[in-house]
């Protein structure tokens, strides 16, 4: 577990946060791909990139929603480095995009299905992300890949399954099933 790669200063690059650039990076490259390949314009790229922000976005605001009163106000737990919600980034970026592409009036559902393999390959890396800092893992196990995450979110010294990698593992062949039966 590295939850922090390097500092610069005071400023602390996590492997989190590295997940989740490297995530929206590859994502939005593979659907450029695609989006070429299906003859899709450029401005969804626009719609692309929206999601991206309305992403982070959603996934900081339904996060800081979850945990006010119980870990600070809200918007010191908006404005803090920590905590972000998968739901709230489905969410958020979901609505951002599909903004982009009505006012372009450009087919929703087809950007979504280019759009499709690259979400499942960028939420792999995310959840690569999870692994790294010890956050959203599994109950506790015996079995012999079990981790402990002594400085995780929350802590622990109890060795638990890797849900993380679990998950990872689960979408990478979703992602590549997505892509070969694409039209």
């Amino acid at each position: 577990m590295y939850p922090v790669l390097f500092r610069i200063g005071e400023f602390e690059v996590t492997s989190f946060g590295v997940a989740v650039a490297a995530a929206a990076l590859v994502g939005l490259w593979l659907f450029d791909r695609e989006r070429r390949r299906s003859g899709l314009p450029e401005s969804t790229l626009d719609a692309a990139m929206a999601g991206v922000i309305g992403g982070l976005a959603g996934a900081k605001i339904a996060w800081a929603i979850e945990h006010v009163g119980r870990q600070g106000p809200f918007l010191e737990l908006l404005l803090s480095r920590g905590g972000l919600s998968w739901f709230g980034g489905f969410a958020g970026g979901l609505l951002a995009g599909v903004f982009v592409l009505r006012r372009r009036r450009l087919s929703i559902l087809k950007v979504l299905a280019v759009a499709t393999p690259a979400l499942a390959v960028a939420h792999a890396i995310g959840r690569i992300g999870c692994f790294l800092v010890g956050d959203d893992y599994g109950i506790p196990s015996t079995l012999p890949w079990a981790v402990a995450f002594p400085e995780g979110l929350p802590p622990t010294s109890t060795p638990v399954h890797p849900t993380q990698l679990y998950e990872t593992a689960a979408l990478l062949p979703v992602a590549w099933l997505l892509y070969r039966w694409r039209r």
